[in-house]
């Protein structure tokens, strides 16, 4: 068979370069189909059947503190009770809250009452939370203590009404469970009149009503990272989740036995796919720890026996660089994915050196509801001979993905340059919450045009090279910040980097670079740029390297480069 006829697993035949040459599933692990699942279950109905099939097996974990599936069912049938006369039908509840069981019964009970979820970052500030009030325009809100006050005042500002529930850390905790973590969280709050405790609407009795949801009703406004221009909300719907959690499902192999450490923030898409609703499609148990800190993470991973999760890059490097990494006790944490930021072959190849283990690259968007790429369980992703970037993995089944020409847009073929990503997919949302313009902007029949720069090889492999905005131009040459930053962390002084172009009267722009140091480390910019000097083209190298104690990043551990730029100038 030549490479111009593609005979597919599903017995397609498809000419090369078409749109619907899908040679990438030769590339999937035994036992995965083609084709996505045929209406997947949906998260709601699978947490029913936990509760009502095994309600004393653990659904949650947070700290060393166990919910059982009846605990959280209980949780979440007094909460919609509690909110039965206010919440309704398609009205919109925001959850401005860390990872605490309260996000996870606050998801539960709006999607119970036929509400839409909107999970917001608890590291916003007044001022940015009035954008997403005027925007949401919310009926009730789940807020953690931590971030009460700011909500309270972006409230009066935006001059809505809200009903609001504050979740305090602790208040999950059983006697005796007192994490070193928690003592650094200030709740010291004045209760706003109106407000109630969370804890005094969970202990009352409640009920198994609610709405019956259909799955093109819409679960998420989720909020697209924003790191450039104002955010907007994809409007994620039940089937999209349902989509996406399955195929988390099917690709880490999930089962009841499994435990699922949340790496991600449950206030970005793959927390909330990956750990949420992935873990109770599954019927996983999810452990939970308030937000990420290294050291607590590592004694977690070990006494629970986390056997998966699906996390930042920056995640694996924050726990490489604790004094106490000790991969001994790690055994169990087998089935390891790397999604949210680009991932530098370097890492991981650290990584692998450390414990033994892969970690499998996973991409996709707020628009993809988490994955539109993963690299199969068990192989290993190539490193693209002509850009050096490590594959994003292929396409997920039912996915449709294409490389277009950035300025002529046609389908490029597979091995051939770079082009723009478009993905088409039962994950991929319909548009964005009331901006029309930008929905018509970013969807092309259905494909989203994703604003990543990237190529396929000839066996179906995707490679993301950068963002097309990050492009850097020096001297008429195109320099992809993603190829220097992965060169950087080849370095061992290197932990963590990232180049943006600032202006240079000879060559128009020129590369400058950020780099976090390892622990202990030490290096000169002369012995930095010498390095890069025996491994880039001259034009690649940075002109400007400073050492930061730490990268700006977004809660999924996106590097801010804006916040760079704005340093640089």
């Amino acid at each position: 068979m030549t490479m111009s006829e593609i005979r597919l697993s599903d017995g397609v035949s498809s000419d090369e370069g078409s749109t619907d040459d899908r040679r990438w599933v030769r590339l999937y692990a035994p036992g995965i189909g083609p084709h996505a699942a045929i209406e997947p279950a949906l998260p709601l109905d699978a947490f029913e059947v936990n509760v009502a099939t095994r309600p004393d097996a653990i659904a949650l974990w947070y700290f060393d503190t166990a919910l059982s599936f009846r605990q959280l069912g209980q949780k979440v049938d007094a909460l919609v009770t509690a909110w039965a006369d206010r919440v309704k039908k398609g009205d919109r509840v925001v959850i401005l809250n860390q990872n605490t069981p309260a996000t996870v019964i606050g998801v539960l009970a709006v999607w119970r009452l036929g509400a839409i979820v909107v999970p917001l970052n608890p590291m916003l500030k007044r001022r940015e939370l009035v954008h997403y009030l005027h925007d949401a325009e919310p009926c009730a809100a789940i807020v953690g203590a931590e971030q009460a006050m700011a909500l309270h005042g972006a409230t009066l500002d935006w001059g809505g009404s809200l009903s609001v529930a504050v979740s305090f850390a602790n208040e999950f905790l059983r006697e005796g469970d007192t994490p070193n973590l928690l003592g650094k969280v200030s709740e010291d709050i004045e209760m706003p009149d109106g407000w109630s405790h969370l804890s005094t609407l969970l202990d009352k009795p409640g009920t198994s009503s609610g709405w019956s949801i259909d799955r093109s009703d819409i679960a998420f406004l989720t909020y697209t990272s924003g790191t450039t221009g104002e955010p907007k909300a994809a409007l994620i719907s039940h089937a999209n989740v349902a989509s996406s959690a399955e195929v988390y499902r099917q690709w880490l192999e999930l089962t009841s036995d499994d435990v699922l450490f949340a790496a991600a923030p449950f206030s970005h898409v793959t927390g909330l796919v990956a750990h949420i609703a992935a873990g109770l499609v599954a019927g996983a148990a999810v452990v939970m720890c308030y937000r990420f800190e290294a050291a607590t993470v590592l004694d977690l991973l070990a006494r629970h026996r986390c056997t998966t999760t699906v996390a930042a890059i920056t995640a694996y490097i924050a726990l490489l660089d604790q004094p106490a990494f000790d991969p001994s006790r790690l055994s169990h944490f087998r089935k390891l994915f790397s999604g949210g930021a680009p991932v530098a072959p370097a890492t991981v190849e650290r990584w692998e050196a450390a414990t033994g283990v892969y970690i499998h690259n996973a991409y996709g968007l707020t628009e993809t509801t988490s994955p539109s790429h993963l690299v199969p369980l068990g192989r290993r992703a190539p490193v693209d001979e002509l850009t050096g970037s490590l594959s994003i993995g292929v396409p997920v089944p039912g996915t449709r993905c294409r490389i277009v020409d950035l300025q002529s847009r046609a389908t490029l073929p597979f091995g051939g340059d770079v082009g723009e990503v478009m993905t088409l997919g039962p994950q991929v949302v319909a548009g964005y919450w009331r901006k029309p313009d930008a929905s018509a902007a970013a969807f092309e029949d259905g494909w989203l045009r994703t604003g990543d720069i990237g190529r396929a090889d000839t066996e179906g492999w995707f490679y993301v090279v950068d963002r097309s905005k990050d492009m850097i131009v020096a001297s008429g040459f195109k320099v992809w910040p993603r190829e220097v930053e992965d060169v950087l962390l080849e370095h061992p002084a290197i932990s963590e980097a990232a180049v943006i172009g600032v202006p240079d009267s000879y060559r128009g722009e020129a590369p400058k670079a950020f780099v976090v140091l390892r622990p202990s480390a030490t290096i000169t910019q002369e012995e930095l740029t010498l390095f890069c000097r025996e491994r880039l083209a001259s034009y690649k190298v940075p002109r400007l390297i400073e050492v930061l104690d730490e990268l700006p990043k977004n809660n999924s551990g996106k590097v801010l480069r804006r916040v760079l730029r704005e340093k640089a100038v």
